[in-house]
């Protein structure tokens, strides 16, 4: 793009973002769900919050009907932002933060509770991602892109009753725009800088009078962030393209039938580490000390590096009313098959005393079966039961190959810093649950609930360990953190009940009260890269945790202004942490922790005009380990916070819709998120200081959305900001956050 352009484009945004920053003179703590379009629309008759609906209890009902801590977001909404991956979810919602570092790992928190990697073929995320209600286990390799949805749910808090497979942090329910029978369609093309273009498009309507069909797809590409100075190559570049067909069915007034089916492709150089110094220890590291280059969008590996991925699923559903229940049945069909390599250290050797370079491949298929029958009568007395089963198959590698330039022969330092082994891990789950939940109620503003699961964890691993080279010296013992080759075959069942008590009380037709107890737990399983067969053999249990919430969600001046707080208390037992073996340069999952998480989460939306909305959310945190010891390192980090959790994250919004003449109006929109500052590990030692990131948008177009022309920059101070730290003898080798990005974007829907 020309500097011309590109100047303009810059001030109009940054003027815009002035303009509407402005505005926000009213007080705004949270954020419940953009303005959409049909937002707008609705405004325009009337200053009025339009509600979202949810299937957050597996029945559509409005969002601020549901007794849990919930964030929806609109698919007007998502579209309007360009929202293609979780990350700008995390900073609009309470208490998540969320990062990509690749294909293979994606880091997301919900309340401070997360999960690092999934390096283990057996591990459960802490966080769970739902398609359709179909679980996808592997975070990353078989996510896929963000494209032509109907809405986004964010549930806080464990899941563990009639939602999907158990969870303990949390879920993200990702809900795809369903076919109409009503011909219609919508194409959108947006451009900027880094030669991105960005592409999404769908067609709907009916191919009978029982059928209707939505087709939809999307192309993401970018140019590279970062580059590599010894060999050249672009990295933090993306080259992206996924399809999506849906199909609906109703042969009769008591029968729908569903069945989608989509894939996605996506390719790049991968991440780009660059090391800086390391300010909790003295002197200065020795990559730090012999770079090449001080420029933190750069790496310096001699190493090609990679990045892709492939997802693809099939789903059929079909609902049958009765007259006295509805009878639910889902099954699905979730892959994905990735691969990475990348430099940990993000340089070479020397002046790293180690260039360790992963090479990691990863398969996933899962499939779901599950059957519901709900009830549908009206009254007082409502319930749900269902069976589950999901069996998941995970084919993952890890190759490491490391070099140094220290002397030293068998035995030494330099022994554990060079050579080349693989880790092949099979892993097989099998996840068998009954739930079910009882709603009654008292009186009628009086409801009390009582549920349950029961679930049965069958996981079985085959894993192997081999040397593939031994260091340049040829030194005649293995190198670390392989100690020698091994293979091993484990079985093993857990068995947990996930009771939940909720209790709901409506003050007035628009305040809703609720107080719950909840419990969630994560999945158990067995080690990844491991020095040797008997720490491979060592499995972790799983971990439990207790949530208690009290929390009210309300709508005051004939629904101007929407208030929703929550109070919460988590405790957990038998967390799942890694400890690091200094001396085999490795890590070992353990049940070595206990911890206390409490907090306060706040939504606000402001109907301030039949044009202007603001709105913001907000959460602070106390995350802390009341118990944890690393008995390999004889450390302890008791009253240490937990890592990733930052004590509080905000973000404020403005939507302006200004009429011109007629039929054409100006869109804009602005908002500011802000995370404070967070550890990278138990403990306490390696800081991210907290960032604040501003996007704005606006437009001009057609009142009633036909079209849309619209500016647009998303990190407009360009912030520099890290996702990810590995601390390296007196180095940080740190992965860094998008630059600013901006540009132009045309729409159309008819």
């Amino acid at each position: 793009m020309a500097n011309g352009l590109r100047t303009t484009l810059t001030r109009a945004l940054l003027t815009t973002t002035g303009l509407a920053l402005a505005t926000l003179a009213a007080p705004a703590i949270a954020q419940d769900a953009e303005v959409s379009g049909e937002t707008a629309t609705a405004q325009a008759s009337g200053p009025q919050i339009v509600d979202i609906v949810v299937t957050a209890r597996k029945r559509e009902e409005s969002l601020q009907d549901v007794p849990i801590a919930i964030t929806a977001y609109d698919g007007a909404a998502i579209r309007d932002a360009q929202i293609v991956d979780l990350s700008e979810f995390a900073g609009r919602t309470p208490s998540f933060t969320f990062q990509q570092q690749s294909s293979l790992e994606q880091e997301a928190f919900i309340r401070g509770v997360g999960t690092l990697r999934l390096n283990s073929a057996t591990a459960d995320p802490s966080i769970g991602l739902f398609l359709n209600e179909v679980y996808v286990g592997r975070r990353g390799s078989a996510s896929p892109p963000i494209f032509d949805l109907e809405r986004v749910e964010v549930l806080r808090g464990p899941q563990g009753t009639i939602f999907g497979k158990n969870v303990v942090g949390g879920a993200i329910s990702l809900v795809t725009a369903k076919p109409s029978f009503t011909t219609g369609g919508g194409v959108s093309l947006s451009l900027g800088n880094y030669d991105s273009i960005l592409t999404e498009a769908h067609v709907t309507g009916g191919l009978s009078d029982t059928v209707a069909a939505r087709v939809s797809f999307m192309t993401n590409r970018h140019d590279g962030y970062s580059r590599n100075v010894v060999n050249g190559q672009e990295l933090d570049d993306l080259d992206s393209y996924a399809g999506r067909i849906s199909l609906l069915a109703q042969p009769s007034s008591d029968l729908t039938l569903s069945l989608i089916a989509d894939y996605s492709n996506d390719s790049g150089g991968g991440q780009a580490r660059h090391a800086v110094d390391d300010p909790t220890r003295p002197g200065v590291g020795p990559i730090t000390t012999g770079q090449i280059s001080k420029d933190p969008r750069t790496t310096e590996t001699p190493f090609q590096q990679f990045n892709r991925r492939k997802t693809y699923g099939i789903t059929a559903r079909a609902d049958y009313e009765t007259s006295f229940a509805s009878i639910t049945y889902l099954a699905a069909l979730r892959g994905g098959d990735s691969g990475q390599r990348y430099s940990q250290a993000g340089a070479g050797s020397p002046p790293s005393f180690t260039d360790s370079v992963l090479t990691q491949q990863e398969e996933y298929q899962g499939i779901t079966q599950e059957l519901r029958i709900a009830s549908n009568s009206t009254g007082p007395l409502r319930w749900l039961t269902g069976l589950y089963y999901l069996r998941e198959e995970t084919d993952r590698s890890s190759r490491n190959t490391a070099n140094s330039f220290l002397a030293g022969g068998p035995g030494g330092t330099r022994d554990s810093l060079d050579g080349d082994n693989i880790f092949e891990q099979l892993g097989i789950v099998q996840n068998y649950a009954a739930f079910g939940e009882v709603s009654y109620e008292i009186t009628p503003q009086l409801t009390l609930s009582a549920g349950a699961r029961y679930t049965i964890d069958d996981k079985q691993m085959e894993a192997s360990a081999r040397i593939l080279s031994f260091g340049p010296a040829g030194d005649i013992l293995s190198p670390a953190p392989l100690r020698s080759p091994y293979s091993i075959d484990v079985e093993r069942k857990w068995r947990k009940l996930t009771p939940r008590f909720a209790l709901e009380f409506r003050a007035t037709p628009d305040v809703l009260l609720y107080a719950s107890a909840a419990r969630g737990f994560k999945g158990g399983g067995w080690q990844s890269a491991t020095p040797d067969e008997a720490t491979a053999l060592l499995a972790f249990n799983p971990e439990t945790a207790w949530n208690y919430e009290a929390g009210v969600k309300s709508d005051f001046f004939d629904r101007r202004v929407r208030l929703n707080l929550s109070v919460f208390q988590m405790d957990f037992k038998d967390l799942q942490v890694e400890q690091l073996d200094d001396v085999l340069l490795t890590t070992v999952v353990a049940n070595a922790a206990n911890a206390k998480i409490r907090g306060v989460e706040g939504e606000l939306t402001l109907a301030v005009t039949e044009g202007l909305t603001l709105s913001g959310s907000g959460s602070i945190l106390d995350a802390k380990y009341l118990e944890y010891i690393d008995v390999g390192r004889g450390l302890d980090f008791t009253g240490n916070k937990l890592p990733r959790t930052s004590d509080y994250q905000f973000s404020i919004a403005a939507d302006h819709v200004l009429p011109v003449g007629e039929d054409l109006a100006i869109k804009s929109h602005v908002d500011y998120v802000y995370q404070d500052s967070f550890f990278y590990g138990p403990d306490n030692t390696n800081v991210e200081p907290g960032y604040g990131l501003l996007n704005a948008r606006i437009g001009i177009g057609a009142e009633d959305g036909s079209w849309t022309v619209s500016l647009w920059g998303k990190n407009l101070t360009n912030r520099l900001y890290r996702v990810s730290v590995i601390p390296f003898l007196g180095d940080e080798a740190s992965l860094y956050g998008t630059p600013r990005t901006y540009g132009v974007r045309l729409a159309s829907r008819f």
